[in-house]
C-alpha cells in the first residue's frame, strides 16, 4: 500500500477517535423526570394519556406479576361559572379523585442504566360528564426505589 494512503487512513482514524472520545453518554437523575406529550380521546369516554420519561438508573415500572401502582393522574375540569379549573371531588373518597396506574418495566436489561421513553396509559373515563369540554391532568410517577418524579400539569385539553 502506498505510504500516502496510509497517512490518510491514520489521520482518518485519529479524527474518528477524537470524535468518539468527545461523545458523551446521556446522564439523567436517578429521580425520574416526566413531561407531558399527548392526549388522544376516543369515542365514548376513554383516552390515551402519553408522557415522556427519563430515569438515570432504569428502575421505572414494576415486574409482570407486580400490581403496584406507580403512575398517578389527577383530573381537573373547567368550571363554566368561574372559568377556573376544579379537581373532581368524590364524596365517597372525601377527596379529589386520583387514579393510579400500573406501569410495567420495559426489561431487566435496563436496570442500572440511564433510560428514556414514553408511557401511555388508557384513561377509562377521562371526564365525569360529557358536558365537560375542557380538562387538565396533573400527574407524577414513582420509580422502584420510591423516588417521586416531578409533578406535571397538562395544558388545557379541549375534548369533543
Amino acid at each position: 500500500m502506498n505510504s500516502r494512503y496510509k497517512k490518510y487512513i491514520v489521520a482518518g482514524l485519529g479524527i474518528g477517535l477524537v470524535f468518539w472520545a468527545c461523545v458523551k453518554k446521556k446522564t439523567y437523575s436517578t429521580t425520574p423526570e416526566i413531561e407531558y406529550k399527548a392526549f388522544y380521546p376516543y369515542t365514548g369516554d376513554s383516552a390515551d394519556f402519553v408522557i415522556k420519561f427519563m430515569d438515570g438508573d432504569g428502575d421505572i415500572g414494576v415486574g409482570q406479576d407486580d400490581t403496584t401502582k406507580t403512575l398517578y393522574v389527577n383530573y381537573y375540569y373547567k368550571d363554566t361559572v368561574t372559568g377556573k379549573y376544579v379537581g373532581y371531588y368524590s364524596t365517597f373518597l372525601n377527596d379529589t379523585v386520583k387514579t393510579g396506574y400500573i406501569v410495567k418495566k420495559p426489561s431487566d436489561a435496563y436496570n442500572g442504566k440511564a433510560i428514556s421513553g414514553e408511557i401511555s396509559v388508557r384513561l377509562q373515563q377521562y371526564r365525569h360528564s360529557k358536558k365537560i369540554k375542557h380538562v387538565k391532568y396533573v400527574s407524577y410517577l414513582y420509580d422502584k426505589a420510591g423516588h417521586k418524579s416531578n409533578v406535571i400539569t397538562t395544558p388545557e385539553i379541549t375534548v369533543p
